[in-house]
């Protein structure tokens, strides 16, 4: 696994240099195009999509999963806002019903992934409205 790692960072670093070498192309072909008809404009390149506001995550990369599956083996079954509870009181934050419904928001394609490998599975529906999990025996 670690030398498919590695060989997946060289080719992310090949392909940035290869995205930094096509500007370069593209801006200089641009140039050209000006000279050759004074009436070119050249397209503005997209802006890269802006993240969706939702506040900061309180949870580094990785340690959310982490923390969501210990809280869940603690609590048994739990609906994704409890588990973000018991995650944020594990954590010493505050839990301010804000933070709360965020991280059980995030917490519940978390789990879904987590249902599709067969650590998760869905213990009930709740009230209707939130479903419980639990970790897969």
């Amino acid at each position: 696994m670690l030398a498919k790692r590695n060989e997946s960072v060289a080719r992310r670093r090949d392909l940035k240099g290869e995205l930094t070498k096509l500007a370069r192309d593209i801006a200089a072909l641009d140039r050209v195009m000006a000279l050759l008809e004074p009436g070119f404009q050249a397209e503005a390149p997209r802006p890269n999509r802006a993240r969706a506001p939702g506040g900061p995550n309180p949870f580094g990369h990785g340690e959310m999963t982490a923390a969501a599956l210990a809280a869940l083996r603690e609590l048994g079954t739990a609906t994704t806002s409890e588990c973000a509870g018991a995650m944020l009181a594990a954590k010493g934050l505050a839990e301010d019903e804000s933070t709360r419904s965020r991280l059980a928001s995030k917490l519940a394609a978390v789990f879904i992934q987590k249902e599709a490998s067969g650590q998760l599975r869905r213990a009930a529906n709740g009230d209707g409205r939130q479903g419980r999990w639990e970790v897969a025996r």
